[in-house]
């Protein structure tokens, strides 16, 4: 019985010459492709796969600034048609006090208008056309509805038919300084800004609204980013100015949204897409040293806007 089964079985493992070399071959392969990968990372530098890594990050950077670029040109044209939504123009427009007949170009380009508007408006203005009341800068094609809602409180033009004020006579003028009282910055109302520093109503409320847009002052220096205000009048109230940056409303990075942040005066658009698109491509921020990885954000605009924000646990 025994023999029986192993004249059936013995057949199978009987191999030839050819069949015993390929065996071997096989063997050898295969050996060979585990020694290759367990030397391989001996001979392989490590910094191979951070160049590459640096490679692609690089390809990023370019088509995301590809892209801003793309969205500015965009943007452009929406204000040269007279297009431009309100989130867009608080980003665009600053406006100041101004009187818009024969206003030179570099004051129209200070305030965010962009060259071909104020080509426009002189194209206007050498035909003849003249301003002479606020809603005539409004019947410019080129200037948005927003645009002008945010310039409309700063237009100051003289009414030709304005009877002026008899003058008084100067010896029974009472002249008295105005004493300037200590003010906190983050917590003043504009009648208190404007009765302790001595500040013009509008400049007052223009610190208000700056402050709003902003969240807050972390230091005198940033009144200085208001339109309007003077260096002379900033060096004569700073002394009595201070800055609770308690006070300061900051921004949760990873719940804000894209129009939220475009609000704030320090970020414009393509700052924020970036800010908003690396939000998207890490999932969330867990530090806000991450924006470190923002393109677009260097050193000195990272300190500038980081206080700003901060992280929900």
């Amino acid at each position: 019985m025994i023999s029986r089964i192993k004249h059936w079985i013995l057949p199978f493992f009987s191999l030839n010459k050819s069949e015993q070399y390929g065996i071997l071959v096989l063997t050898v392969i295969v050996l060979l492709l585990i020694l290759t990968n367990l030397l391989m990372p001996l001979f392989v530098s490590p910094g191979q796969n951070t160049h590459l890594e640096a490679f692609k990050n690089e390809i990023e950077a370019f088509k995301q600034i590809q892209q801003s670029k793309h969205d500015s040109i965009y943007i452009e044209d929406l204000q040269n048609s007279g297009m431009l939504e309100m989130e867009i123009a608080l980003q665009k427009i600053k406006p100041i006090p101004f009187n818009p007949n024969k206003l030179p170009d570099e004051i129209w380009l200070k305030m965010g208008f962009t060259p071909t508007q104020v080509k426009n408006i002189k194209n206007y203005e050498a035909k003849g056309g003249k301003f002479y009341r606020k809603e005539d800068v409004k019947k410019l094609y080129s200037i948005s509805d927003a645009e002008y809602q945010l310039i409309e409180p700063y237009i100051q033009i003289k009414s030709p038919y304005q009877t002026k004020p008899a003058k008084e006579n100067p010896k029974f003028i009472k002249t008295e300084s105005k004493r300037i009282l200590p003010t906190e910055i983050n917590s003043a109302d504009a009648g208190v800004l404007e009765n302790n520093l001595g500040i013009n109503p509008w400049l007052a409320k223009r610190v208000i609204d700056y402050r709003t847009l902003l969240g807050g002052f972390r230091h005198v220096e940033q009144l200085l980013e208001v339109y309007g205000m003077k260096p002379e009048t900033w060096e004569k109230i700073i002394p009595f100015i201070s800055v609770d940056t308690l006070l300061i409303i900051k921004i949760d990075l990873n719940a804000v949204t894209f129009k939220e942040l475009l609000r704030h005066p320090y970020f414009d658009y393509e700052t924020t897409k970036s800010i908003i698109d690396t939000r998207k491509k890490i999932k969330s921020y867990s530090s806000l040293d991450q924006l470190h990885q923002v393109p677009l954000i260097t050193d000195s605009i990272f300190q500038r806007i980081a206080p700003y924000f901060f992280i929900q646990e």
